[in-house]
């Protein structure tokens, strides 16, 4: 005597009624396909499923699972984490972006830097051609040198503040994004640039001048002692030395301080004055040393990376000096000189576009961490997580 036993999604009391009718596997694939009643698209949400019916539905789970960093109050590990995964979701989107804006800086800053090395390039091609010829420089010639050179300075100072705030502010967009589920474009990446990117110029402005007179100012003071006296003594020089360090701690905080100021910009779409005022309020009291000490091993971590990266290419940076100057018997020092700029900018042009996304995201993963602790911003991320799901399965 067979077994009553049928397959999944056949009728078994019919079946045992009598002769199995042969089309009997047909009706089964035609009651229990997914497209009849099993569909997401026809009952609801994608997270309850029927059983067995919906192979898509896991997949979104799986990539919910998985953003940028966790919507809860972080640990280091998770800020660190969120610092190095903005490379696997996002990496020729950042990458890209990075090595346009920083590319454009790169060769902005290298003409200016050869521009103002051009009167010594000159003094020195001359003097090794002529080492027994008067070696006097007047002073006219003295001080336009020097004036170069510190306009020259000053220009790729300010140009690289640039580069960096304009990448800033798209890499915060894309991190907060990668986040929340709402992956963003590339024409948005480029809008929000536009939109919120003289801004974030301003704070890193407000940030370099307000840094620079903090520390000249203390600086000053400890060097009183020898402008009055003038006389070089352990009390005269003591003075100066305490000033250059509380100059170099107070330039620290105010770096501290003004951390999450251009996040603010980006996210909570404020000013400049006002995000200053917003990254004050977010590192006030007891958060400024979780703050400080997690910026501080992340910048570590950035500088020892971006160090590394360089220094391959100072290694062969001076290689090539050397080899151009031997082979020429040192005259061709205006080439070598040359070539040892030149690799040396593009090392450090390749360490900021390999670099940036991992300290944007990193500081985007700090200034959540520092709202969701103490403003329960979490519940207003998961919020538009949650819609972005939503939105995301009903496509």
């Amino acid at each position: 005597m067979s077994s009553p036993w049928t397959a999944p999604g056949a009728s078994g009391p019919a079946d045992a009624d009598g002769p199995r009718d042969p089309q009997a596997p047909a009706a089964s694939q035609q009651y229990g396909a997914p497209q009849q009643y099993g569909a997401p698209q026809q009952y609801g949400a994608p997270q309850q499923p029927p059983p067995g019916a919906a192979p898509g539905a896991p997949r979104r789970e799986l990539v919910q699972a998985m953003p940028l960093f966790p919507l809860r109050p972080l640990g280091v590990g998770e800020i660190l984490g969120a610092a190095v995964r903005i490379y696997r979701l996002r990496p020729r989107a950042v990458l890209g972006l990075a090595a346009i804006v920083f590319g454009i800086a790169f060769v902005l800053i290298t003409l200016l830097t050869g521009a103002g090395m051009v009167p010594f390039y000159g003094e020195m091609q001359a003097s090794l051609q002529d080492p027994t010829g008067s070696t006097e420089v007047t002073s006219v010639g003295s001080v336009g040198d020097l004036v170069l050179l510190l306009s020259t300075t000053v220009a790729t100072g300010l140009i690289s503040l640039l580069a960096t705030s304009l990448v800033t502010v798209s890499l915060t967009r894309v991190a907060l994004g990668e986040a929340v589920g709402r992956p963003v474009s590339t024409s948005e990446m480029w809008a929000t640039m536009r939109r919120r990117g003289l801004p974030a110029i301003g704070v890193g402005l407000v940030i370099a001048v307000l840094g620079t007179l903090l520390f000249s100012i203390l600086l000053g003071l400890g060097m009183l002692p020898i402008l009055l006296v003038q006389e070089g003594t352990w009390y005269t020089v003591v003075p100066i030395v305490l000033g250059a360090i509380v100059g170099v701690l107070a330039v620290l905080w105010l770096w501290a301080r003004t951390l999450l100021a251009v996040p603010a910009v980006v996210i909570e779409g404020t000013g400049v004055l006002a995000s200053l005022r917003r990254s004050l309020q977010l590192t006030a009291g007891r958060r400024f040393w979780r703050v400080v000490g997690l910026a501080a091993l992340l910048y570590l971590l950035y500088t020892v990376a971006v160090q590394i990266v360089a220094s391959v290419f100072g290694v062969l940076a001076t290689v090539l000096y050397m080899a151009i100057l031997l082979a020429s018997g040192f005259e061709a020092v205006v080439l070598a000189m040359a070539v040892l700029t030149i690799l040396t900018m593009l090392g450090s042009y390749l360490a900021s576009v390999m670099l940036a996304p991992f300290l944007s995201a990193g500081i985007v993963a700090i200034y959540a961490d520092v709202r969701m602790r103490h403003e329960a911003w979490d519940v207003e991320l998961i919020r538009l997580s949650r819609e972005a799901w939503v939105a995301d399965g009903t496509r």
